[in-house]
């Protein structure tokens, strides 16, 4: 398969048709997502909003991928990726030691509840479709791991089944792979039949298992092919659960629950599978009573050197994936500073204004004029002047705001020196870029900032720009493409998401719209104060965790329907990416939980995109909030 004009394109691992494409953009970092110590001893429970990295996880583990990776061992695009899989025992020089069956819940299950028969023989029907499918899916996979044609060379499959589920399932001891196969046909034939059946009480005698006796079944010492064992473990990957019906979807976890022992499973869904009061638990969850939960947007900002690592190699594989044109960083399309010729003229200019302006306001006082002297003696570059200055600006703003001491001192150069920290000069980048319209959001780090902790949101940005470099890279002009235009970009995407991607997402988009303008106008309000009280700036709100628990108290929000909306609201945004949750966050005398932002929506609302700064509110502010939005004073207003 031919590779497109922009990779960055091709977003969702099951569009990409290619083994060999798949695994050669696939970045090895993604791996740490993968839980320490006991990785297949129990079940394993992958979280994210959409375009997390979810399904191009468990794809890495399926047969085909496995094997192309094997025979590409030793190429450079595939080397790390082979080693790190040799390392934890899924790979070795033979080949892959590792049956993994990948099944997608997003087919036909959901419907099962809407027949008109009682719960347990929905249940019955549930599980019969996925254990035949799970053997259906484990076979193809078995002889493709014995380098056989599926389906003709299942007689040379042999599966040794235990006595007990012999005689549960109707199957002979010892079975070829063909008879088995024939068995989970009939069983998907019947359900599929009943499916279609116009009669109001289908005949269900003769479909329905009770459990899902396919994870007691495939045991990597019952299958054989050619007289060898076809691997050392077997590997259950259940994706899209969260396509199931609610209850269908807790009776298959309640299942995997009571035979976790019997075989590795992993399950993949989206958060939006969660209720309302499991996504206001966000962030408190890990070793579950089922297995270890992980949310991979949570595990990446925890680590965010580490995502921006991994962003950086994904990055990088796509731009060198491209046909058109050669480009072997995709950092190199990006210009990361404004330290050159092209910008020399404003920032001078701007130097002028804002030394003019500094003297000007430390001239009112005469205690800050030590703070000037340093200032006229500082050497670096413009911008590094014009940073400096501005950040002095904002520190004096801070003492005049003080109460006034009876006897005032001088600030000496020390003061100065202390007080000069990075949250200041980042408020003070971030203002400089709002007085003199110069770019901001530019530059390989904080586009991996942008994408908020989400593959799919980075590929998206990245794949604005790098089609921008490929277009300026084809016409033979240069494909670095300067600040203001990767700032351009970058803010007309952010616009398109806001206007048009979340409407679509969230279940109240009108409500949700309301209230997180109003979390961002607030912000920028905090934000944009001539003293930067909250340096870098505020992006977010927080609640206490206990008006948290009163938001998944159901007899709380029995008398509250606003609260309870809230609520709602709440949940689709963590359930989406839209608001980042950081549950029990120690200030002051109490535990928050703290709602940031989606980074995205910082370039939107033209704020800053470090994370920590956040202001205190209550459900009551924001219940009006998501109803008539954010009222700032008049001065705020003129700022917005």
């Amino acid at each position: 398969m031919k590779d497109p004009r922009n990779p960055f394109h091709m977003r969702a691992s099951e569009h990409i048709a290619s083994d060999a494409t798949f695994l050669r953009l696939f970045a090895p970092g993604a791996l740490e997502l993968l839980p320490s110590g006991d990785l297949f001893g129990k079940l394993h429970v992958f979280q994210s909003a959409p375009g997390g990295g979810k399904t191009s996880l468990m794809r890495l583990f399926t047969p085909n991928c496995l094997l192309t990776l094997h025979a590409y061992r030793a190429s450079e695009d595939y080397e790390k990726l082979y080693q790190h899989l040799k390392t934890i025992g899924i790979l070795d020089e033979r080949g892959p030691r590792l049956l993994g069956v990948m099944l997608s819940c997003a087919k036909n299950y959901a419907v099962l509840e809407d027949m008109d028969i009682d719960n347990v023989h929905k249940d019955r029907l549930l599980f019969s479709l996925l254990n035949c499918r799970i053997v259906l899916a484990a076979l193809r996979g078995a002889v493709t791991l014995g380098r056989l044609e599926y389906p003709n060379d299942l007689e040379k499959l042999q599966v040794s089944i235990p006595h007990e589920l012999c005689e549960q399932l109707n199957l002979p001891a010892d079975n070829t792979g063909q008879q088995l196969y024939e068995w989970a046909r009939n069983i998907e034939s019947n359900i599929c039949g009943t499916l279609d059946s116009l009669e109001p009480s289908p005949r269900l005698s003769a479909v329905g298992h009770d459990e899902l006796y396919t994870l007691r079944l495939l045991r990597p010492e019952q299958i054989i092919v050619n007289g060898n064992q076809i691997a050392d473990r077997i590997l259950i990957m259940l994706d899209d659960i969260h396509k199931l019906a609610p209850r269908q979807r807790e009776q298959l976890i309640h299942a995997l629950i009571s035979l976790r022992n019997a075989s590795s499973v992993w399950i993949a869904e989206r958060l939006e599978a969660l209720r309302s009061s499991e996504l206001l638990d966000l962030g408190a969850i890990g070793d579950r009573d089922y297995g270890q939960v992980v949310n991979l947007e949570f595990f990446w900002r925890g680590h965010p050197k580490r995502f921006e690592a991994t962003a950086r190699d994904i990055a990088d594989r796509r731009a060198r994936a491209a046909t058109d044109v050669e480009i072997e960083s995709f950092e190199g399309c990006l210009q990361s500073t404004l330290d050159s010729a092209e910008w020399s003229d404003k920032l001078q200019s701007a130097l002028g204004a804002v030394l003019t302006r500094g003297k000007t306001l430390a001239n009112d006082d005469s205690r800050f004029q030590e703070w000037v002297q340093s200032r006229e003696t500082l050497g670096g570059t413009t911008r590094e002047k014009l940073l400096a200055w501005r950040t002095m600006e904002i520190l004096i703003e801070r003492e005049k705001r003080k109460q006034q001491l009876a006897f005032p001192f001088s600030f000496g150069t020390d003061d100065l020196q202390k007080k000069d920290d990075s949250a200041a000069r980042v408020a003070a980048e971030l203002f400089l870029t709002h007085e003199f319209h110069l770019p901001y959001y530019f530059g390989f780090p904080k586009l991996a900032t942008m994408a908020s902790s989400n593959i799919e949101q980075f590929l998206a940005i990245g794949g604005d720009l790098f089609e921008e470099a490929v277009s300026a890279a084809l016409i033979k002009r240069p494909h670095d493409l300067p600040p203001d235009r990767q700032e351009k970009i970058i803010r007309k995407m952010a616009e398109d998401w806001w206007e048009k991607e979340i409407p679509r997402r969230v279940q109240y988009p009108q409500e949700t719209r309301t209230l997180v303008d109003a979390i961002a106008r607030f912000a920028r309000s905090e934000t944009y104060k001539v003293n930067a009280p909250y340096s870098p700036g505020v992006t977010g709100i927080a609640i206490t965790m206990l008006e948290r628990d009163k938001l998944r108290d159901e007899s709380f929000l029995k008398t509250r329907p606003d609260a309870e909306r809230l609520a709602i609201v709440i949940a689709s945004c963590l359930a989406h990416n839209i608001l980042e949750a950081v549950p029990n966050y120690p200030q002051g005398y109490q535990m928050w939980m703290v709602l940031n932002l989606n980074r995205l929506l910082c370039v939107h609302f033209r704020l800053p995109l470090q994370y920590g700064g956040w202001r205190p509110r209550s459900i009551d502010e924001l219940c009006k909030w998501q109803q008539g939005g954010y009222r700032p004073s008049d001065k705020e207003d003129r700022l917005l």
